[in-house]
């Protein structure tokens, strides 16, 4: 099992970032506002999923990263809120 840090890098707002586990899920958000960082397990040879839910000022930037590797960035859209999902 490696350990990880998820965080995120924005200026104002708030957030909920979810790993999901391939088999299942758990229902605790990783990664929750105010906190900006939070240390996350993950096995090696395992799929995950993450989700993340954004509300800030529209055309803010965000960033979204485990350890070095990003894994969603951009703005938040026009009505203050921005969704996502992938792979990991």
């Amino acid at each position: 099992m490696l350990e990880k840090t998820l965080n995120i890098d924005m200026d104002r707002g708030n957030w909920m970032v979810n790993i999901i586990n391939e088999h299942a899920d758990n229902g605790v958000y990783e990664l929750v506002s105010p906190a900006r960082s939070a240390t996350v397990h993950i096995h090696d040879n395992h799929i995950y999923g993450f989700e993340y839910s954004i509300v800030g000022k529209a055309d803010s930037p965000f960033k979204i990263k485990l350890d070095d590797t990003v894994l969603a960035e951009g703005k938040i859209a026009a009505s203050g809120i921005s969704r996502g999902h992938g792979i990991i």
